[in-house]
């Protein structure tokens, strides 16, 4: 147990406890191994500890997450562990704390084989993870005032901060031009409409719910090579559930899957203000998830493939 000593005081406590609460209260924590694992766009150090633990008369090992959290996503991971959603148990100190926190979490895939797991079922179960989030907080504003809502200064921060200026370099790029020259006017008469467009989803009533807000591919994982796990829930607003759904759900089948779960809780959407808000959002998503891909496409095969998904979402058809 000596190396204990060498970790944070506030980290191994926490680590106790989480073990304790999640894993099996006799469980006794014998050592923990840590290391520092990549960060996000909000550049938080993220740790991951190997913990060897004891119950009983056996030993086994396991992995927790730490890092220090904004007061939204903690409130938000506890709602919705509670809610039985599926997100990663977690503790931390000080809920009301408005700064960030330390913060201990599941780490959901540390034993998930991406090589072997079967995408076709995963993406099936996406529509039931996310309608189970929008349907548990539905209609919740008072309840959930805590959580800031989406606004128009949110959406012109990730156009004109995130999108805009790697759209004018990508633009400025002979490469990008000869590639995908083709959506520049099209991307550009989306992106000339979109700041008023987006209204209607924003100020859309009859869909009002907590939402996840950056459902991008790296903020999904899975767990136990099976189970579908939403994880960095800093970006979590109020506001309509058209600005999760394009991300999560963009086949025919994946939406009327996800309709049908939320019609069987009474939130229903007529076919064409289903499909308007819909393509409003798409467009908008596209063209803030673009963005790092602008710049990367020409060195990762896969952001060029993300590339070519963001521009179909912005112009709302294929042209390959």
């Amino acid at each position: 147990m000596s190396n204990l000593t060498l970790i944070n005081n506030n980290v191994l406590k926490l680590v106790q406890e989480t073990v304790k609460k999640f894993i099996d209260p006799k469980a006794e924590v014998l050592s923990i191994e840590s290391k520092a694992i990549n960060m996000g766009l909000q550049a938080v150090e993220v740790m991951r500890h190997s913990v060897l633990i004891k119950i009983l008369d056996e030993t086994s090992k396991l992995s927790i997450v730490s890092k220090h959290a904004t007061r939204i996503e903690r409130l938000v991971l506890t709602r919705l562990y509670s809610q039985k959603a599926s997100v990663p148990f977690s503790l931390s100190y000080g809920s009301e704390v408005d700064e960030r926190s330390l913060i201990c979490l599941q780490d959901v895939d540390y034993q998930t084989d991406y090589k072997t797991i079967n995408i076709r079922l995963l993406q099936k179960s996406e529509p039931s993870v996310l309608s189970h989030i929008h349907i548990s907080n539905f209609g919740q504003k008072k309840e959930l005032s805590w959580l800031p809502e989406v606004d128009s200064s949110h959406i012109e921060k990730m156009l004109y901060e995130r999108w805009k200026p790697q759209w004018q370099a990508a633009k400025g790029n002979e490469q990008f031009r000869a590639t995908f020259g083709e959506y520049i006017p099209l991307v550009e008469d989306v992106a000339n409409t979109i700041s008023e467009d987006i209204q209607y989803v924003i100020k859309d009533e009859s869909s009002q719910t907590l939402i996840h807000n950056d459902l991008n591919p790296g903020n999904v994982l899975v767990h136990n090579n099976t189970d579908v796990i939403f994880i960095d829930w800093e970006e979590a607003r109020y506001g309509s559930l058209f600005l999760d759904i394009p991300l999560r759900c963009g086949t025919s089948e994946q939406i009327e899957e996800y309709r049908g779960l939320l019609a069987a809780n009474t939130m229903e959407f007529a076919d064409n203000h289903f499909n308007q808000m819909y393509a409003i959002a798409s467009r908008y998503l596209g063209l803030r998830y673009m963005s790092w891909n602008l710049g990367a496409w020409t060195n990762n095969s896969h952001a060029k493939d993300d590339l070519r998904k963001y521009l179909d979402m912005v112009v709302g058809t294929s042209l390959n």
